[in-house]
Parts: structure tokens; C-alpha cells; sequence
């Protein structure tokens, strides 16, 4: 998923619209931002969720940040935005405790191709490992199922009917073992009214009883 300068711009979940000390950031996008919606000067420690030699893997990488213009904000000759990239083709970069470079085992699934919709009335039904685990949209929210166990995600949402340009969706961008406990970690992107981005979601950071964890969301709003 890559993001250019226009209308959009994108923040950390939780961060104000300030430019923010190095150690905030735990997810990115590979993209062009505002200048104050992503980390000028990432920092090291980063690994890049890429897909290589048939495989998921964490790779060690150096993100960098350059300033380019950014065309809804900038007079000519300024260079406010900011340019994330790194030297992977990464579906995401992260800087999370407990989280380790080395393969990444996932469902078999075709992560790399399309994301999959979240759709009311029709879930996503994934095997991963014993287990089996089912991705479901309701009025009240999207959720994560594994037998009797049922956690909502945060920050995510599905429209039922309306202006489909104004209406709330998610998607599944990718699911795997990122931290290494054997169970199911989430990657779901999200768009609805001029918003959109993608959220991060670990089963080392859930709650007593729940299945994952919100780790981060690297999205925005509209201009």
C-alpha cells in the first residue's frame, strides 16, 4: 500500500498533529505524507514486512525520510513533506518490542496480490496452525473469531448500505505470527469519509481473553 501527497494525510493513532519524537512510531506506510504526519527523523531498529524468495519475511532495514513538496501545502520552493522509503518493498515497516527479523509464517492466503474485504454476511474464514479463525463485520464493528473467542478491533468500521463514497470499510492486507507465539497477528487497512489508512494489530499485546491487540494505525484524514 503507498501513499502520495494530495488531499490525504496520515498521523500515528494516538499522536497529535506534531512532529514526534523518534520512538512514537512502531507502524508505517512507505509513502509521501505532510511534513507533520510522519517521523522526519525515523531512527534505526525498523523491520520491513516484505514478501521475497516465496516467502513472508522481517527484514532488517533503514527507513528513510526525505523532505519533498508537497503540493497541497507548499508555496514553490518549499519542501515540507516527507518521503518514507526503504531499500524493501515492504507491505508495512515496524518497530515493535518482542517483534524479531526471520521468516514469517502465515495462512495460505494471497496476501501479496489483493487485500481482502471485510464484508457484512460474508467473513473471511482463515486456518493458521490448530487453529481456525474467521474475520466477520457486524453493525457494531469488525471482530476476530477463534472457536467461542470473539475480540472487536478498534478503530475499524463497516458502512450497511449508504454513500459508498462516504461509507466505512475495511480490509484485510495481511495475516501471520509477526511476534512469534504462534498465534494469528492482523495487518486491516480502513477507509470511510475522507479517512483511510491501516492498523496493526499483535496477539502478544492483547488484553486478558482477547484475541489480538492494537498496536497502531498509520492513517488520516482528509485535507
Amino acid at each position: 500500500m503507498r501513499h502520495l501527497i494530495a488531499c490525504v494525510v496520515f498521523a500515528a493513532v494516538g499522536i497529535a498533529h506534531a512532529e514526534q519524537p523518534a520512538k512514537t512510531w512502531r507502524f508505517l506506510v512507505e509513502g509521501e505524507y505532510h511534513g507533520d504526519e510522519a517521523p522526519a527523523k525515523p531512527g534505526s531498529g525498523w523491520l520491513a514486512l516484505t514478501f521475497n524468495e516465496g516467502r513472508w519475511q522481517l527484514v532488517p532495514t533503514e527507513v528513510r525520510a526525505t523532505r519533498v513538496f508537497d503540493a497541497v501545502l507548499d508555496a514553490e520552493g518549499e519542501k515540507t513533506g516527507i518521503r518514507i522509503s526503504s531499500r524493501h518493498q515492504a507491505i508495512a515497516l515496524l518497530r515493535v518490542p518482542g517483534v524479531r527479523a526471520g521468516k514469517v509464517d502465515t495462512p495460505n492466503l494471497r496476501f501479496n496480490d489483493n487485500a481482502a474485504s471485510i464484508v457484512p454476511g460474508r467473513p473471511l474464514n482463515m486456518v493458521f496452525g490448530e487453529n481456525s479463525y474467521r474475520l466477520e463485520a457486524s453493525k457494531s464493528g469488525v471482530y476476530l473469531k477463534k472457536g467461542a473467542q470473539r475480540t472487536r478491533l478498534p478503530e475499524l468500521a463497516v458502512s450497511h448500505g449508504g454513500n459508498a463514497e462516504e461509507a466505512d470499510a475495511a480490509t484485510l492486507q495481511w495475516a501471520g505470527d509477526l511476534d512469534g507465539d504462534g498465534a494469528l497477528d492482523l495487518i486491516v487497512g480502513y477507509s470511510g469519509y475522507n479517512r483511510s489508512g491501516a492498523c496493526l494489530f499483535l496477539s502478544s499485546t492483547a488484553a486478558s481473553g482477547q484475541l489480538v491487540g492494537l498496536v497502531a494505525c498509520h492513517g488520516g484524514v482528509g485535507c
